[in-house]
């Protein structure tokens, strides 16, 4: 490998965050670092929840200024967000406003309308489980409540492409997170029609797919001129989150199994082909596009957004700061307590409550902060434990490992946890997993040689990886 220092710039746009990450490769190692990062959040307007995607926009544009001020040989850059939500463009090219947030009861709607046995067809024919978030069901809650935004509509973007039309004025997507609007058969990777036909969505608002590694275009010289910037090549990588996470995880096999921690958890494997069948339905499994057309098989399941929920909600009440340390020493003396009961994360009424705590207090009838944060580190755990046993059942393969990664990996206690519930070795980090990932995948479009196996050994050797080992069970 080369010992010419490289660097890319990586994109990390969360719900919770958004980030922008220098990734510098020295031949062998990549080495990360932050170099912006602001808040990120949902905002009510007059009757649903959006996304300030201009302000989101407006920051990514400030750490790209700030990289390319302190770096003069940036490469290239990559965007990566979370899936399902989308803007619409006009005639003009235009905005026509804010994105829709998934959390609005749009989808639900637009699920609802149709009959189970059509949820179940529209499984079959992508591959994708039908769920209220996705793409294709806020669409058809838009099209009944939001007749203006849907008839006005030219062009569909999902928030990655969105970001990246911003960017470039290129309007194109790429395969992961075009997979999360359930407009996508997984078995041939390409829109299906049978979807459009069922529903009565619009094909054409769609966009065509960029293989990864390949250009999605040029910063506008616009852009360019005004923040003394180079006009740098945007690169299609996994534009999903969780695809570009799981390009890091740090295994050796083929066989593996994840959970990508995070706002959501995803647990799951990465497979050549999707896995369609019953059994992958009803035990909530979907196929979504992972790296360079494999298949992430996985669950979407509540991840730490329970917590960060509380732990807001904590420090709003109190009016002080609570750290993470705080909160596990809160929780911890009363975890082995036969009160501290489960419930389940992904119940609906924790989908978007006025009050976390007090949502789980009507699940579990807790009544102290203690035993609401100890029940919901023991909740998330089996719903964990549960999700692979039912990956192990479907795949039919044994998971010796299960490598966390993402910004929850370093959560220790829930770590230890879900080692303890189910008997198997965990390993945590890279905590830093969808920059990294987005990083990763730009080496290859200037390093033709490298193959998916060749990046994993680059980010094995690149990061920390802790262990931890079953104990006796404590939860």
């Amino acid at each position: 490998m080369s010992n010419t220092v490289e660097r890319y710039v990586g994109f990390d746009c969360g719900n919770s965050s958004v980030r922008t990450v220098v990734g510098t490769f020295d031949g062998s190692r990549i080495t990360t670092e932050v170099i912006h990062q602001v808040p990120n959040r949902e905002l009510r307007g007059v009757t649903y929840d959006h996304w300030d995607i201009l302000t989101i926009f407006h920051e990514m544009l400030t750490g790209m200024k700030l990289a390319c001020d302190t770096y003069e040989d940036i490469h290239s850059f990559g965007i990566s967000t979370w899936g399902i939500d989308f803007g619409f463009l006009g005639k003009s090219g235009d905005l026509l406003g804010n994105p829709l947030c998934y959390r609005n009861p749009l989808g639900g709607q637009g699920l609802e309308s149709r009959t189970a046995e059509e949820s179940v067809r529209m499984f079959d024919d992508t591959g994708i489980l039908s769920l209220p978030m996705n793409s294709i069901f806020q669409l058809l809650g838009i099209r009944e409540q939001l007749q203006e935004y849907y008839e006005s509509a030219e062009t569909l973007l999902l928030i990655p492409d969105l970001l990246n039309y911003l960017f470039t004025g290129e309007k194109n997507s790429e395969l992961s997170i075009a997979s999360t609007t359930q407009t996508v058969d997984m078995r041939t990777r390409a829109y299906s029609e049978k979807i459009f036909e069922s529903t009565g969505i619009r094909s054409d608002l769609f966009v065509p797919f960029v293989s990864h590694t390949q250009p999605r275009g040029l910063i506008r010289k616009e852009i360019a001129e005004l923040y003394r910037i180079p006009r740098l090549t945007a690169i299609s990588v996994p534009s999903h989150d969780t695809a570009a996470a799981v390009v890091t995880v740090p295994a050796r096999s083929e066989n593996f199994a994840f959970i990508s921690s995070g706002t959501w958890s995803l647990i799951g494997t990465e497979l050549p082909e999707p896995l369609i069948n019953d059994r992958v339905r009803e035990a909530g499994f979907s196929n979504e596009g992972g790296v360079f057309d494999t298949i992430t098989l996985l669950k979407n399941s509540c991840g730490m957004h329970i917590l960060q929920n509380i732990k807001r909600e904590m420090e709003f009440t109190g009016n002080r700061r609570y750290s993470w340390d705080e909160i596990v020493s809160l929780s911890a003396p009363v975890l082995k307590s036969e009160d501290v009961v489960t419930y389940d994360p992904n119940s609906e009424l924790l989908y978007h409550p006025d009050s976390m705590i007090e949502a789980v207090k009507s699940l579990t009838g807790l009544t102290d902060i203690a035993h609401v944060l100890a029940s919901s580190y023991r909740s998330l755990a089996q719903s964990y434990h549960k999700a692979i046993d039912d990956l192990e059942a479907i795949t039919c393969t044994t998971y010796d490992t299960v490598h966390i990664i993402g910004g929850g990996s370093r959560n220790d206690h829930l770590n230890q946890m879900t080692a303890d519930l189910t008997g198997k070795r965990v390993t945590s980090g890279p905590e830093e997993a969808t920059s990294l990932g987005v990083i990763a995948v730009q080496l290859m479009h200037y390093h033709r040689e490298f193959t998916l196996k060749d990046l994993r050994n680059i980010i094995r050797e690149s990061v920390t990886i802790r262990e931890f080992l079953p104990k006796e069970e404590h939860v």
